[in-house]
């Protein structure tokens, strides 16, 4: 029997038992031209609208037909061992198999029509007052209040206009053409279903597949859920509870409206329920008295159901690991059957009701008890931690196959089942929530600072903590509070300090940071982007993006140490995404009506990797291994797809660099020292025998939105040769974990030794599954284009003591050219002036001075004078004598003690010195005066008391190493003395007075500074 010969018999027998169809049809087509009217505003009579019915009449099919066209089964998902995670959920699952009415008690289905459509029994599908309401709330007042659509109708929104196939409802958002279009063909298609099928058989199927919150499609589904009990076994106050949840499904939603104690959290009983408040219970008394609105029940009984308590259970049932699934594996399943690499069923509306119809076995990468043994270790620290009061409650671990791109490991939220705790909220994927990573961004600042700018990790960065820079100041994390000077770029990423890495980002720009973020494989980063979709205009990335101000996913940065682990080869397959738009995102904090609904459909597309920002990544991590039709037949088979794809996204040398400094404990002597074992806070790892494992790390510190005391979240990025992992530690509502000194660094430790001892057992099993004997080293993977070695640089590092010809050991590009860092100007050698035009020629000479930053060069010139590191004078020399003794000429006899007399002409900051030495040409120096700056007077005092007699060497050296000298002999006079009081012998007498004795001591005049500083105190001549 044909369709349309089926549809006539029905549509017969039925007008048959009505007595006729006459006054039926008329009130149809009355309904049509209402709608007609209203919507689209033309009134051309009922032949008119008599088209626009049969318009869209034409392509209405018969729910029971319809099923059969588009469904061949629930689509299963599996691990990569077989092990079943669960099915992609299926609205038309349970119209398929419909619980029977005579299975779902009374008093839902009561609550159900006098909630939804009170008019259901008599109304021909639609309901003329809904219809009308509806019109004026949208389209007359604006305001977009409650709909008025019959449950017919929403049964038909539900197949046919918007299935919701995915854990989130379609919102059907669109403009007002797409609006009318689907409210027109939805009267159509309720008006025509009236006719097919029998009230009952409409509401079965209305209760079997409306949402019910969460994964709870159709009664019950919710029964079951929430109570533990049948549908038919539902009460009043149970039955009103759940019929008024479809109205607003999130907003009503029983476990999230829970009575919470004082910390947030929903409080349990001792069977694990949870008390229901707030809007849904307040929801629940609105329908109750809806029902005595309608005399389904007495007012006695509603006040008895509102008084009834009302507890249900924590979701109980949720799929394993269904954030995987949802997140990672149903939109790659999605996209491929767009790019047409998984056949689309015919008769379905796209590609997304294909996939979840199809009847497919999805084996995936996913090791499904390695996870579950994760999550279980990271329950077990996080115990600890919370002992040593982190206040850290979540935590998530995502870990891909770096030579593979395989994810094997996804594990986003510490407890999946636990869903009323705020801090836990196991349905939360934190895998791909947007968080600040901290430091652990700055591996890819310094990876852009070496490839972009031709840096080395010996390259000299100048370290000028604290830094304040527009009201914020940057501090390093180092105990003293100090800084380093010029710090190398190993030390200041190695020991992950701040200033220095917000000095490379500057310099190297942010645009090229987050270029590299993208060519790395971040995919969240842009300016003006917000990866949330709130407020795309709040978003602007400074230089604080090295310190972590940067808006990521954990899992693009597990593949980001993937990258790193690869040398910077990305393996992966294709996207298969859409580039967005930038013109065409919207933001909900802004937008309202149908562009509100597309900013969430847009942020549920980027979340699920369907669409993508321009010039981010091409490539995505593995997700799915093979996929089988319901007969057993291969669709698509990674292993010979020939879709894996390796590329260098990041020259190899550049990212080498990288590499060569955060696997080097030594580079962390800042901060850390290199590890004995999983349990300490340093950050080296070990297998169980002891065996140090080769890897990477960093960590990051996402800091509190108020201060820089404060903490939301903790990092640990770690990469081998067989794992690229991320470790995070927090809470899912964005409550501040207890980290930093004064808290002992409970959040970060317990991060470090959850990372650490992961790594360990996870590595123990690839070890023993026999995939390596011993972990593997880096060794082979050294590119080409580096070498260890000797490389000019003034750091002054520890054990470094600067200067532009200081050659020191590392790493660097064997394929470039390094500029110097210093650069040379013509000074005037006697005093370190810039040289004039009346500097004699003998006296101009090149001198080497490091460079000055472009950004805040200030702070570095002060840097500068604390640390003794020499910069580029800025006055110019007169050319006039620079150092000159007045008061001594060469073969002058001493025989008292002199001040000497001089004049220097330095620069403010350059500094000068008088010493006297034995013989012509002195082996040993004794000071006697020393100062700073322009200076006329007394150099310095020269003692001649028991000094042998001899010739003697003055010298007077200036800043740029100009000296003036003279040779003098010394021929102390008989009782020559330097005392003011009475001493051994009889002497007596002030200063220099000749006495009978040599004892006591004389105060001598003390040359000052110009700026009235004392010049020097001076001892005996040499003996």
């Amino acid at each position: 029997m044909n369709v349309a010969y089926k549809r006539r018999l029905v549509r017969s027998r039925r007008e048959a038992a009505h007595g006729g169809g006459g006054f039926g049809r008329f009130l149809l087509i009355g309904v049509m031209s209402i709608v007609a009217l209203g919507f689209v505003g033309v009134a051309v009579g009922l032949g008119a609208v008599f088209v626009v019915y049969q318009s869209y009449a034409k392509d209405y099919v018969p729910i029971a037909d319809k099923l059969r066209q588009t469904n061949i089964g629930l689509t299963e998902i599996y691990d990569r061992n077989g092990i079943p995670l669960g099915n992609l959920s299926n609205p038309d699952a349970q119209l398929i198999n419909p619980v029977p009415l005579n299975q779902i008690s009374d008093w839902l289905l009561k609550a159900e029509v006098s909630t939804e459509d009170n008019g259901f029994y008599t109304n021909p599908g639609v309901s003329i007052k809904g219809l009308f309401r509806g019109f004026w709330s949208n389209y007359v007042a604006s305001d977009y209040g409650p709909g008025g659509s019959s449950i017919t109708q929403q049964l038909v929104k539900n197949v046919y206009i918007c299935p919701s196939v995915g854990d989130q409802p379609e919102s059907c958002a669109g403009g007002a053409a797409r609006t009318l279009d689907r409210k027109l063909r939805e009267i159509t298609y309720a008006l025509e279903l009236d006719k097919d099928y029998s009230k009952d058989q409409i509401l079965q199927w209305y209760l079997n597949q409306i949402p019910y919150g969460g994964r709870y499609v159709g009664a019950q589904a919710a029964a079951q859920g929430y109570f533990h009990e049948d549908a038919k076994d539902l009460d009043l106050a149970q039955s009103a509870l759940l019929a008024g949840i479809p109205q607003a499904p999130t907003t009503y939603h029983p476990i999230l409206n829970c009575i919470k104690d004082a910390k947030g959290s929903c409080v349990l009983d001792d069977q694990g329920r949870v008390t229901v408040g707030n809007a849904a219970k307040a929801r629940q008394e609105q329908v109750l008295d809806l029902m005595v609105e309608h005399k389904d029940i007495t007012q006695a009984q509603a006040d008895q159901a509102k008084a009834e308590v009302l507890k249900v259970y924590q979701a109980s049932t949720v799929i394993k690991t269904s954030a995987f699934i949802d997140d990672q594996v149903e939109p790659y399943l999605v996209r491929m059957c767009e790019a047409g690499e998984l056949p689309k069923l015919p008769g379905v509306s796209d590609c997304t009701q294909s996939v979840h119809s199809a009847g497919w076995h999805v084996t995936t990468t996913l090791d499904y008890t390695k996870t579950l043994q994760t999550e279980d270790m990271m329950r077990q620290f996080l115990a600890t931690g919370q002992a040593d009061n982190c206040n850290c409650f979540n935590a998530s671990i995502v870990s891909i196959q770096p030579t593979t791109g395989q994810v094997i490991i996804y594990a986003p939220n510490a407890d999946p089942t636990n869903t009323t705790d705020p801090r836990v909220a196991g349905d939360i994927d934190q895998g791909v929530e947007i968080n600040q990573p901290g430091s652990s961004m700055k591996p890819v600042v310094y990876t852009a600072y070496f490839n972009d700018l031709n840096k080395a990790p010996m390259s000299a960065i100048w370290d000028t903590s604290p830094m304040t820079v527009d009201g914020a100041t940057i501090i390093d994390p180092r105990a003293d509070g100090g800084n380093e000077g010029l710090i190398s770029a190993r030390a200041g990423l190695g020991g992950s300090q701040n200033v220095p890495a917000f000095r490379a980002a500057q310099a190297v720009g942010i645009d090229n940071v987050i270029d590299m973020a993208k060519k790395m494989g971040i995919t969240t980063l842009q300016q003006g982007f917000d990866p949330t979709f709130r407020d795309h205009s709040a978003v602007y990335y400074g230089p604080s993006i090295a310190t972590g101000g940067a808006n990521v996913r954990i899992i693009d940065m597990a593949y980001m140490n993937s990258v790193i682990a690869n040398m910077g080869v990305m393996v992966g397959v294709p996207t298969l995404a859409k580039t967005m738009n930038m013109n065409d995102l919207q933001s909900t904090a802004t937008s309202t009506g149908a562009n509100y609904d597309l900013a969430l459909q847009q942020k549920l597309a980027f979340q699920h990797g369907d669409i993508r920002l321009p010039g981010t990544r091409d490539i995505d991590p593995v997700v799915i291994l093979k996929v089988t039709d319901a007969d057993g037949k291969t669709v698509y088979d990674h292993a010979t797809a020939n879709d894996l794809r390796r590329e260098q996204v990041v020259n190899a040398g550049s990212i080498w660099l990288t590499h060569s400094i955060i696997s080097d404990c030594n580079s962390r002597f800042i901060i850390w020292y290199c590890g004995s074992s999983n349990n300490d806070n340093n950050l080296d790892a070990f297998m169980a025998d002891g065996t140090k494992i080769p890897m990477g790390t960093k960590t990051g510190t996402q800091q509190g939105p108020l201060s820089s005391d404060d903490t939301l979240s903790t990092w640990m990025n770690t990469y081998t040769r067989y794992a690229a992992t991320v470790t995070w530690v927090g809470n899912a509502n964005k409550e501040l974990v207890h980290d930093g000194a004064r808290w002992g660094y409970a959040a970060a430790d317990t991060t470090i030794h959850l990372a650490k001892n992961w790594l360990s057992w996870y590595l123990g099993t690839l070890q023993k599954a026999g995939d390596f004997k011993e972990p593997g080293d880096f060794d082979s993977l050294q590119p080409k284009n580096v070498a260890y070695g000797p490389f000019q640089s003034p750091t002054t590092d520890r054990g470094h003591g600067g200067g532009c010809s200081q050659v020191v050991q590392g790493w660097y590009r064997t394929d470039v050219t390094y500029a110097s860092q210093c650069y040379s100007v013509i000074v005037d050698s006697r005093n370190g002036l810039l040289a004039g035009p009346n500097t004699p020629q003998a006296f101009r000479v090149a001198a080497q001075f490091v460079k000055l930053p472009e950004f805040d060069p200030a702070d570095a010139i002060k840097l500068a004078q604390q640390r003794g590191i020499p910069v580029a004078p800025t006055e110019v020399s007169s050319g006039a004598p620079t150092a000159e003794i007045t008061n001594l000429v060469t073969g002058q006899t001493l025989t008292q003690s002199i001040d000497v007399q001089g004049v220097v002409q330095a620069p403010q900051d350059g500094s000068w010195r008088l010493e006297i030495g034995r013989g012509v040409q002195p082996s040993q120096w004794i000071t006697a005066g020393s100062g700073n700056g322009n200076w006329s007077g007394v150099l310095g005092h020269i003692d001649v008391t028991g000094a042998p007699a001899g010739i003697y060497t003055v010298r007077l050296t200036t800043v740029g190493g100009y000296t003036v000298s003279v040779a003098i002999n010394i021929q102390p006079a008989k009782g020559q003395g330097n005392g003011n009081g009475n001493g051994n012998g009889n002497g007596s007498g002030n200063g220099n007075g000749n006495g009978n004795g040599n004892g006591g001591t004389t105060d001598t005049p003390t040359p000052t500074n110009n700026d009235g500083s004392d010049v020097s105190r001076t001892p005996q001549v040499p003996h």
